[in-house]
């Protein structure tokens, strides 16, 4: 709002009343201003912490020196091959690679593919999960008890749950491994790891798809694949 300063003389020096004059410099008052600004600073604030990151978190292993490390149970590992395939296939098997196993192949499809695949394997887990969210969204549960729920259930099931073993090369992008790691997570499958492929696993793809990947003319037998 601005005011006008009015100076109200007094008519000169025969102290005569004279008429009222309108002047002076107009003058702005920002105390309405001010308020709105801090207005809308908390509404911003206040909005701003209802956000939720869009990013996904990806737990990679420590950097670790012993050279002791777990070993996977043969009867739930199940590796996947990606070589980045026009075709969008994804090929797996399960175990231990040997003259015996059988490469299998699937896809991306929501209803036929990798994820009916993964969520049968992991069915105990996805059963109990189910009726943990239901919960969850009738607010019966805080996130924090949802929280301490789920890791009861995957520690419940930690050595029956499936092992998956994301394996690369060819190809393979890193637009592939996140799709893959995407459906794991709708499987709530939260056992996996990400490592390169050997040549004996690209040899046997080859044979698989009949296509000649570009690693298998190193001349290291011995040496790890990794995408180039």
């Amino acid at each position: 709002m601005s005011e006008i300063q009015q100076d109200q003389g007094g008519g000169g020096k025969h102290g005569k009343k004279g008429r009222k004059k309108l002047g002076g410099n107009p003058r702005v008052d920002m105390t309405p201003m001010v308020d709105l600004a801090f207005l809308l600073l908390t509404f911003f604030v206040l909005t701003s912490n209802l956000n939720k990151s869009k990013t996904m978190e990806i737990k990679m292993p420590k950097d670790v020196k012993d050279t002791n490390t777990t070993k996977i149970n043969d009867k739930t590992a199940v590796t996947l091959l990606l070589d980045g395939n026009k075709g969008g296939n994804i090929y797996y098997y399960e175990g231990k690679l040997d003259e015996n196993a059988v490469l299998q192949s699937t896809t991306l499809d929501p209803k036929k593919g990798f994820r009916s695949y993964a969520t049968g394997r992991n069915s105990p887990i996805i059963a109990e999960m189910k009726d943990l969210r239901a919960r969850y969204k009738k607010n019966q549960l805080s996130e924090v008890v949802f929280r301490k729920e789920k890791i009861k259930i995957q520690e419940k099931f930690i050595k029956s749950s499936p092992f998956f073993i994301v394996k690369w090369g060819g190809d393979a992008k890193y637009g592939d491994i996140i799709n893959i790691i995407d459906e794991l997570k709708i499987s709530d499958v939260e056992k996996y790891a990400l490592t390169p492929i050997t040549r004996l696993e690209l040899t046997a793809l080859s044979a698989k798809t009949g296509i000649r990947y570009k690693e298998l003319d190193t001349p290291d037998p011995d040496a790890v694949i990794t995408n180039q």
